[in-house]
């Protein structure tokens, strides 16, 4: 029988398509992003031999994937563009599905007017990332931006 592809493996294998395709960036924070993924792998593979569950360490990993947008964000102008759209391929090739949870998670916080947690923070915060390198879209950034002002007052 066939095994199943777990949201686990699905964002392992992102960060690991991730990581390759930015190790020659030469900025600080890349640099540590890159050089720590081994001990990351190994922490949590130490994790799941403790008894922590993959759905588990999934969650932080998909909490950490939202937001390197905002850790790209802090990178030099001529990087931070490649390095996003390193991030989209990655996940578009390996876990496609999570743009389209945090397309209807965002869809439901619009609708909503209110932004409930953290879950939700990130992913109104990742939208405007991207909002930001456009030119267009003034009006739903500036909504976004508001929701975001709302949960952080």
């Amino acid at each position: 029988m066939a095994r199943s592809i777990t949201r686990y493996d699905k964002l392992l294998a992102t960060f690991e398509d991730l990581v390759a395709a930015i190790s020659d960036v030469q900025e600080p924070m890349i640099a540590i992003l890159c050089s720590s993924w081994e001990s990351t792998k190994e922490q949590y593979e130490q994790a799941l031999r403790s008894g922590v569950t993959k759905s588990q360490i999934a969650s932080g990993m998909e909490q950490g994937l939202r937001e390197l947008p905002m850790l790209f964000h802090g990178v030099g102008g001529e990087h931070r563009s490649r390095l996003l759209n390193v991030l989209h391929t990655a996940v578009a090739k390996n876990f496609p599905e999570f743009f389209k949870t945090d397309a209807a998670l965002l869809a439901s916080v619009v609708e909503r007017n209110r932004i409930r947690n953290a879950r939700e923070y990130y992913s109104v915060r990742h939208r405007i990332d991207e909002l930001e390198s456009e030119a267009s879209n003034f009006g739903e950034r500036e909504r976004l931006y508001k929701l975001v002002d709302q949960f952080e007052s």
